[in-house]
């Protein structure tokens, strides 16, 4: 059994008893600050009270904050129902493809979580939690509403702080006061973490390298002819020469934000030399395949129904019967398709993965149809250089520093944001450690520390900001809908409290149970 699994079950074995005493006796358990909270556990205490207090006494800077507050979690609330629709619409493909990434993704425990680093990630979700729950205490005392108690949300593993605004008086409390009380947490982890984006990208600033457009390898896939010749990720290529002592160019070229070589020299059939740089010194690997290699085929795509599958090399392309074109390359192929329209017709051959021994063999040929995405014939291939996701030190750089790096107009703006947060997934946080020796930084190691609890402070804030402004309860999101939805009937003509309340609260309850469903198809598509 995976060890996350084991971890989880020892937890809830831990975690049951206490909430069934939690539960059976509640005044022994508030002697200890326990008390129930659904299938969860709150343990009250009073830290932070005088802060709030303190920061409190600047009701006019609040006043406006509040306003603010809701216009940052009404742009995260957008953001987030797309985020949740563009990823529902993604569940046949992912369920489709067998893909899971395990459930300990699942637990916010920096350390057993993957994603999430032991030292930076206590630091930095410590922060995001108290400043979530300080920014509603403070908008609750700056608005006149005791402040109960403060503390930690726990069920089987910790899921929060909280802070407790007394119910009486915050439900005499106007909308207005509600909705800044319940904003206050988004908009306050919203600008920890544009601050702290700000501060690393300034950072970032001071970065140099001796080896700025040089190519390098930032990712290897398993089974790819990089990864059988044994080209390490951060390796960085300095030379590729082929069987009769000819050079290649080793220049680089983007397209679509992705690096690949520009060179149309080479051949899948045949095999180079290879000489790269690692931080020990240089290194020459012979007998390598290269050319286009292909990743994946979408679910469904022409390629698919053709019968194609990833892990073979693209050879030649061949368009409506014309004459056969070899594809030396990522950027090659991308160029190729980018003359093509849905209905014309490709046939494309591949050639097998060189093992070590034999030759490399015509694997297969292809005919499909193509269909239209974005206006050009779409085929279904993801494809790289030999299974190596290349980049160049500036560009690994300007990735790891700018959020919107390669944006052009508002939908890529959105995507890029999306890519940039998809960052600790393939390894970022903001550069990967094995890409480091590349670049010369002040500080040395220092450096690099700040610089990575600066990404994860940006990261878990923001993580908490947007889903926070999902609508539905027990989110944040939850309570700012249902007080929007009171706010709309109000100015529709709805002006008795009782009724208003009750179509609100009927509509919020509902919105909310389908919300949670789409959520909870989409957590569970990635886990199991």
């Amino acid at each position: 059994m995976d060890a996350a699994y084991i971890a989880l079950i020892i937890l809830a074995v831990i975690y049951v008893p206490i909430w069934l005493w939690v539960w059976r006796k509640p005044q022994q358990a508030e002697r200890y600050h326990l008390v129930k909270y659904g299938p969860c556990i709150m343990i009250k205490t009073q830290l932070g009270m005088r802060t709030m207090d303190r920061c409190a006494k600047y009701t006019r800077f609040w006043r406006v904050f509040g306003f603010c507050s809701k216009v940052v979690s009404a742009v995260l609330f957008f953001l987030m129902m797309y985020m949740l629709i563009v990823a529902l619409m993604a569940v046949p493909g992912r369920l489709a493809s067998g893909s899971s990434i395990g459930i300990e993704y699942a637990l916010a425990i920096p350390g057993f979580n993957p994603i999430l680093p032991l030292s930076y990630g206590i630091v930095a979700l410590v922060i995001a939690m108290v400043v979530h729950e300080l920014g509603h205490g403070i908008q609750s005392r700056a608005n006149g509403v005791k402040v109960d108690s403060s503390g930690l949300l726990y069920g089987v593993v910790p899921l929060g702080a909280f802070v407790e605004p007394n119910e009486e008086e915050l439900s005499k409390s106007s909308r207005r006061v509600q909705m800044d009380m319940y904003t206050a947490g988004i908009s306050v982890n919203t600008v920890v973490a544009v601050l702290s984006i700000v501060l690393m990208i300034g950072a970032c600033g001071m970065v140099s390298s001796d080896y700025g457009d040089t190519a390098g390898v930032y990712s290897v896939d398993s089974g790819s002819p990089a990864y059988i010749a044994g080209i390490p990720t951060s390796a960085l290529i300095l030379e590729i020469v082929d069987e009769d002592g000819n050079q290649i160019s080793t220049d680089t070229v983007v397209y679509n934000n992705v690096v690949s070589f520009a060179t149309t020299e080479l051949d899948p059939t045949q095999l180079y030399d290879v000489t790269y740089l690692l931080e020990d010194g240089e290194h020459t690997v012979e007998d390598v395949q290269l050319g286009t290699f292909i990743r994946s085929v979408t679910v469904g795509s022409p390629a698919d129904e053709a019968g194609m599958k990833p892990g073979e090399m693209l050879y030649t392309l061949s368009l409506d019967g014309g004459e056969p074109v070899v594809i030396s390359s990522p950027y090659q192929f991308t160029e190729f398709m980018a003359d093509t329209q849905s209905g014309q017709t490709l046939t494309i051959t591949t050639v097998s993965v060189y093992d070590g021994t034999g030759e490399v063999e015509v694997a297969g040929t292809y005919t499909l149809t193509l269909t239209d995405r974005n206006g050009q014939g779409f085929a279904g291939l993801s494809v790289n250089t030999s299974g190596i996701g290349l980049t160049t030190p500036d560009i690994r750089m300007d990735i790891a520093s700018d959020p919107f790096y390669g944006a052009t107009d508002p939908y890529s703006y959105i995507t890029s944001f999306f890519g940039f947060l998809s960052g600790p997934f393939n390894g970022m946080d903001p550069i990967s450690d094995s890409l480091k020796w590349w670049y010369d930084v002040p500080l040395g190691d220092v450096f690099w520390v700040l610089l990575s609890l600066l990404y994860w402070i940006f990261w878990l804030d923001i993580l908490l900001a947007i889903s926070n402004a999902l609508p539905a309860y027990p989110f944040d999101g939850g309570f700012i809908f249902a007080g929007g939805v009171s706010w709309l009937l109000e100015k529709l003509g709805i002006r008795d409290a009782e009724r208003n309340k009750r179509i609100s609260d009927s509509i919020s309850n509902s919105v909310s149970t389908v919300v949670l469903f789409m959520f909870m198809i989409v957590v569970l598509s990635f886990l199991l």
